[in-house]
């Protein structure tokens, strides 16, 4: 358990960090930094999977047991919040109106517009890339995202639930291409740039920060620093102020993060973990992959792409051949296991109820037809109300007949 700005009624519980950033999720880093410009103590909670949120998802925010972004959060689609923007959403407001409002200071009506304006454009364009380039597009999420998600979970769930989540996400961008996501969040990056000059301050909306600080800083670092924000680079390195925003904005907020700032208030031209937007115009080379992992990461060590001469492995023996087929075996079949139940768990059910049916409606109509065989003796008794059980048919008294 981490401590941010020292202990607090308020316990943020988010993924934990990943590719530089604070957290995995940017709904995460967003409902972080806002807690962090309104200057509120708060302790910031790992959770390896949502499920260990006490509300059941992430981001979810702890208020002296009072928990915010509760399990029943739906988004727009009426689609269960797996992915946090619902439940980070709720947590801002709930922040904005019972604890520390960023935007309390925005009085005038024309700037309280643009503010609106602004947090649409980012939930609208920046967002959107951000959800399209870890969910949707392929490539990018079994070589990243699939692998971070899922790195709790063991096999075969750590493959099975972060498909489940993508699966959620794809009616979301239905017939949209790629080439459309990457120009709308260009325009997004050239309004924020406009409106940051504009400012003429640290911030949007000038020398104090606000709710569109926190969100767009989420967004424009996950865009700079994850390996699935690649495709959005080129755009993003065309407005050096942004760049330098994002730079600024990690110095000021996450100095304790492992990210090359903690303690010295900003990264040097040296550092590894700066961020260098020279660096993005290049096309992913194994030559860059592997000097900074900006277009993703590297081989490796061991690989050609620092140089040096592969390792050649040693031969497994015919005992370890023989438990890795079996490892192998052993994952196909839980694998096919839990896609039957996953796709036709309601099918089996099924079937088995109607069989149960059939044969209790084949055990009455034997039953039925037994009754009149058993009364063509002449002085036969009309059948019991109650059928005896077992325990009774054995303990009751001997008949007449039988003292005979």
């Amino acid at each position: 358990m981490s401590t941010a700005d020292g202990d607090g009624d308020l316990i943020l519980h988010r993924w934990p960090r990943a590719w530089g950033l604070p957290s995995l999720s940017p709904e995460c880093v967003a409902v972080e930094a806002y807690l962090r410009l309104a200057h509120l103590r708060f302790s910031a909670e790992d959770c390896r999977t949502p499920y260990a949120s006490p509300s059941g998802t992430l981001p979810a925010l702890d208020q002296c047991a009072d928990v915010v972004g509760g399990v029943e959060g739906k988004d727009e689609h009426g689609q269960r919040d797996n992915h946090g923007a619902v439940a980070a959403r709720r947590i801002t407001t709930h922040l904005a109106r019972k604890v520390a409002n960023l935007d309390a200071h925005v009085r005038d009506a024309s700037d309280r517009s643009a503010l609106a304006a602004y947090l649409a454009l980012v939930e609208a364009r920046l967002a959107r890339a951000t959800a399209y380039f870890t969910w949707v597009d392929r490539d990018r999420f079994y070589a990243h995202t699939r692998r971070e998600y899922g790195r709790a979970f063991p096999p075969p769930l750590s493959y099975i639930i972060p498909w489940l989540w993508r699966r959620q996400m794809l009616p979301r961008f239905a017939g949209e291409s790629t080439d459309a996501v990457v120009a709308g969040a260009a325009d997004a990056y050239a309004a924020l740039a406009r409106r940051l000059e504009d400012a003429g301050g640290a911030y949007f909306m000038g020398p104090k920060p606000t709710s569109v600080d926190a969100l767009a800083f989420a967004h424009l670092a996950f865009h700079a620093l994850s390996p699935v924000g690649d495709a959005l680079r080129r755009e993003l390195a065309a407005h050096p102020s942004l760049v330098a925003y994002v730079e600024r904005m990690r110095a000021a907020l996450f100095p304790s993060e492992e990210t090359g700032l903690g303690g010295r208030g900003g990264a040097s031209a040296d550092d590894p973990n700066a961020i260098d937007a020279s660096g993005w115009l290049e096309p992913p080379t194994e030559a860059n992959r592997a000097r900074r992992g900006w277009w993703g990461y590297g081989r490796g060590g061991s690989g050609s792409s620092r140089g040096e001469p592969k390792k050649p492995k040693k031969p497994r023996s015919a005992k370890e051949e023989r438990f890795r087929r079996r490892s192998r075996y052993s994952v196909l079949i839980a694998v096919a296991a839990v896609l039957a139940y996953l796709l036709t768990g309601e099918v089996v059910e099924f079937a088995f109820g109607d069989e149960e049916e059939d044969a209790g409606e084949k055990s009455r109509e034997a039953s039925e037809a037994r009754v009149p065989a058993a009364g063509e003796g002449g002085d036969a008794e009309e059948p019991p109300e109650e059928s005896l059980d077992d325990d009774d048919e054995e303990d009751a008294p001997p008949g007449d007949d039988d003292e005979e």
